[in-house]
């Protein structure tokens, strides 16, 4: 290619097969590092899975004692109460 300048580069523009050179030698030694990260990646993938499905099951175990505790007969056996215990009550203001 001619010597030409790239108006942004400011300097001589790089043929493409020397581009091309750099990344394939670069490519081999980032290739280890980068299996390594990768399988370092998948670890942490794998370990947060498994937090997450031990939190899905704590909540769906909270959810169902709460749901237990506030079953609807419970709630209109409390309601009932209630409104027995008000009839039975003598409202006292501005004594």
């Amino acid at each position: 290619m001619d010597e030409e300048e790239h108006e942004v580069y400011g300097g001589e523009i790089p043929d493409v097969a020397e581009m091309e050179a750099d990344i394939d030698m670069s490519a081999a030694d980032d290739e280890a590092s980068g299996m390594k990260e990768l399988d370092e990646m998948r670890r942490r993938l794998k370990e947060m899975e498994e937090e997450a499905a031990a939190l899905r099951e704590m909540h769906a175990k909270v959810e169902k004692e709460i749901g237990s505790v506030q079953d609807p007969a419970a709630v209109a056996a409390s309601q009932e109460n209630r409104e027995e215990a008000d009839a039975r009550s003598v409202f006292v203001g501005n004594v």
